[in-house]
């Protein structure tokens, strides 16, 4: 087998599992959504504790990034793919909202990054009118380096 000319493959994901049950997370606006697993990675580094992935190769990256939420009547959710934890650095065309009573939203991008980047999926506004905030028990974030 020919390998002299492979090129390694970069990719990288987290995921927020919704077992247990009782592991459903209120979301609130200027977080970033809480991942409790690392998936697979190469050249990468998922980092379930700061929830964010670093590149180390400068690329055109493909990002999906998905959350499920369990809304109340009238509640909706605006999320970004950010670069910074703050909020401060959302990904062009990355913005995605949740709307209605349960919901999986997503969006899936194509950015430029650099080596050292680090993104996670931020909240950037919650409309939450009465007493339980919106909530989500499933997350996903997955990098994949385009050559």
């Amino acid at each position: 087998m020919r390998t002299k000319n492979v090129k390694p493959f970069t990719y990288g994901s987290l995921y927020k599992q919704d077992l247990p049950v009782d592991k459903i997370i209120p979301l609130g606006a200027g977080n970033l959504i809480n991942f409790t697993i690392a998936g697979p990675w190469q050249n990468t580094r998922p980092d379930v504790a700061a929830n964010r992935i670093t590149v180390y190769k400068t690329g055109v990256y493909q990002i999906t990034a998905d959350v499920s939420v369990l809304l109340g009547e009238e509640q909706s959710a605006v999320f970004n793919i950010n670069r910074q934890p703050d909020g401060t650095d959302p990904l062009i065309g990355s913005v995605f909202s949740a709307n209605g009573i349960s919901t999986v939203t997503g969006v899936n991008i194509q950015a430029y990054l650099y080596a050292g980047d680090a993104i996670g999926i931020f909240t950037a506004d919650i409309y939450a009118p009465g007493e339980k905030l919106p909530r989500y028990n499933r997350a996903a974030l997955t990098v994949h380096l385009l050559e």
